[in-house]
């Protein structure tokens, strides 16, 4: 697997994690745009767009843009 798909399999994790901890739903408030080409690179640029539910909560989006910098944050994966 490369980058790509292991940072957006860490950030499901920690989508579901939050929402277990805090026993609230988070994934029924976004969906994730994949990006219109293939990612078959080990690029570590590339992060998806997130598509917010109208009615979500300002606190949602910002937890769950959190939850997205936190995988896809370059220092953190260097680890």
């Amino acid at each position: 697997m490369n980058a790509f798909y292991e940072r957006l399999w860490h950030f499901a994790e920690l989508v579901n994690n939050a929402s277990q901890v805090e026993q609230y739903n988070y994934a029924e408030h976004f969906k994730v745009q994949h990006p219109p080409y293939p990612v078959v690179s080990s690029t570590r640029s590339i992060v998806p767009k997130l598509v917010f539910e109208e009615d979500c909560p300002t606190e949602t989006r910002l937890k769950i843009r959190y939850l997205l910098k936190k995988s896809f944050n370059r220092i953190r994966n260097k680890q």
